[in-house]
């Protein structure tokens, strides 16, 4: 059995996309609505016993190398080293290109720095500052070591040494951002590359997956040449921070089970909750939270609760990230810490972790949120003050994506500030035009798929299949209309192979399968069968036998007339 074979016999198809998009059980497939097209009903069907996957709207389909090359935009080689460490496979066959691929070896590098980094700091006598920070911040040996928390001195070189005896290019180790050249720098002799993080604690970020793509380092002691509070790694082939949720890779069984994520501003916060038993915690990394950020959490949830910084500053730096969740029609809650309980999740859990999970658990919905902060201490005599109040809540209200909710909050606003709901209508269109011209909405519409529509196909050949689906599930009308199925009505089209092996196999034994059939097609054949298979339980599952047979004569007159107008175009041509 080949490596790859291996591969997919012992990874779940329907478990790996799960992880991607929300399926829901259809018959014996799965169903969900598409990840490489905007769809509002669903068209995208998995197909766990063939390990197949297949969209009726656009088109696109294939096994689990396909999906993952397509969904992570990977070359095979880098979706097969992937997919083998998820399938604990060793590969033998693949072993050199695997190797050529330069974000592999970046992987490779990260995953060795990250040892480097913890095992520096928890067997080290020169790490003993950095343990005892750790220590008195409330985080265990135990968690540091499962998060693979590290530290590196306050030295030049130490790193880069490190990775070069271990048999990596100096390069790739610049090109993975853990290095940084001087103008001068000889990559024969190794002079001029001096490590980008230095006396500092580490942390690293792993993508979806569980790889290691970066690091945020917090500096110890600060001083004037520290460069900086916290340093993240700099883009890489690997490293976007706009993609990347930090502890989403430990906490995304956790936010599908709970069906929410809460959502915290930094590593410590992260971490911190897990320790405390929350599990469902994640952070942007390093950035405020993106339409990518989104559509990550999206795969496992519709639900997030947010703790910030609520003065006006951490609200503004906030904003737009809310906005974009709530054009993705996502529910979002604001976790409101209380006064003299600290300032993040951090400083909360430390001083009463009940304290923090309350403060979840009672988080408010974030137009009541809004309603709140604008309104609570309004005064309604001042004509300024109700119209900023309004436009305020009312750029929330008109980026949310659904009409009855919409109507909804009008109402409400329309109550509290005693204004005719019209009138809000009309100054919510005029908001709306104005900021259809800011930036934000601007770049998020950039942001946004294409919907790349499978072309429409010719109509004889949908007949053709639509013929063919209801004979996969219905194989005894081959056997009884043998004589009006004939191979003419299949020319130019792949079914001719699949009505040759049928024709052969119902004259040879006297019956069909179509499970023993489907062995003998060549891999392209294949394919095409596997989504005839999930065409056939897509659209004629339901159907009585009897209404299935109607449903087949009437196709099969279809294909008949068609057939006919084909052979004439081909006459007068």
């Amino acid at each position: 059995m080949s490596d790859i074979q291996t591969i997919k016999d012992r990874i779940d198809i329907v478990q790996f996309i799960s992880e991607y998009i929300q399926l829901k059980k259809a018959g014996v497939h799965w169903k969900g609505c598409c990840p490489f097209h905007q769809e509002k009903t669903p068209s995208f069907m998995v197909q766990p016993d063939r390990q197949f996957y297949h969209c009726f709207g656009c088109g696109k389909g294939g096994d689990i190398f396909n999906f993952v090359q397509e969904m992570e935009g990977l070359e095979f080689v880098e979706a097969l080293k992937l997919l083998a460490e998820r399938a604990g496979v060793k590969i033998d066959t693949f072993k050199s290109e695997i190797n050529k691929s330069e974000k592999n070896r970046i992987l490779e590098i990260n995953k060795m720095a990250s040892y480097f980094f913890n095992k520096f700091l928890t067997e080290m006598d020169a790490s003993q500052k950095a343990r005892d920070y750790l220590l008195e911040r409330g985080m265990k040996m135990e968690t540091i070591k499962e998060w693979q928390v590290g530290y590196i001195p306050d030295q030049w070189e130490l790193l880069i040494k490190y990775l070069l005896k271990k048999g990596f290019g100096i390069e790739d180790i610049v090109s993975s951002g853990l290095a940084i050249k001087k103008d001068n720098a000889n990559s024969s002799t190794g002079k001029g590359y001096y490590d980008r993080f230095r006396g500092r604690i580490m942390f690293p970020i792993s993508n979806v997956h569980g790889d290691i793509v970066g690091f945020t380092g917090r500096v110890l002691i600060e001083t004037e040449k520290s460069g900086g509070k916290y340093v993240n790694t700099p883009q890489t082939l690997i490293f976007d921070k706009s993609r990347l949720m930090f502890g989403l890779d430990r906490s995304k069984m956790e936010i599908r089970s709970k069906d929410s994520a809460v959502l915290v501003e930094g590593q410590m916060d992260v971490i911190t909750a897990h320790q405390a038993g929350m599990k469902n915690v994640v952070a942007a990394s390093g950035t405020a939270l993106t339409i990518e950020h989104v559509k990550l959490l999206k795969r496992y949830t519709n639900n997030i609760s947010i703790a910030f910084d609520t003065d006006e500053a951490g609200l503004k730096a906030s904003k737009r990230g809310i906005d974009i969740a709530l054009q993705e029609g996502m529910n979002i809650k604001v976790i409101t810490i209380p006064d003299g309980c600290g300032k993040d999740a951090d400083e909360c859990i430390k001083k009463d972790k009940q304290i923090w999970f309350d403060a979840v658990k009672n988080a408010t919905g974030i137009m009541e949120w809004y309603f709140s902060i604008n309104l609570d201490k309004l005064d309604l005599s001042s004509p300024k003050d109700k119209q900023h109040s309004a436009e305020n809540i009312l750029s929330e209200i008109i980026i949310i994506p659904y009409a009855i909710e919409r109507d909804h909050w009008f109402k409400e606003l329309s109550e509290r500030i005693n204004v005719d709901i019209d009138t809000l209508k009309v100054e919510a269109q005029r908001i709306d035009n104005q900021n259809n011209k800011l930036n934000y909405i601007q770049d998020t519409e950039e942001e946004k798929p294409k919907n790349n529509i499978l072309p429409v196909k010719d109509r004889y050949l949908l007949d053709v299949e639509n013929l063919w689906a209801v004979l996969v599930k219905y194989p005894n009308l081959f056997i009884k209309y043998n004589e009006q199925i004939k191979d003419t009505l299949f020319d130019s089209t792949w079914l001719l192979a699949i009505y040759e092996l049928a024709k052969t196999q119902y004259n040879d034994n006297n019956r069909i399968d179509f499970d023993e059939l489907g062995l003998k097609l060549s891999e392209e054949i294949k394919n095409n069968f596997n989504i005839l298979l999930l065409q056939a339980d897509e659209f004629y599952n339901m159907e009585p036998e009897k209404d299935l047979e109607r449903t087949f004569l009437s196709i099969l007159k279809r294909v008949e007339e068609g057939n006919k107008k084909k052979n004439i175009s081909k006459q007068i041509i």
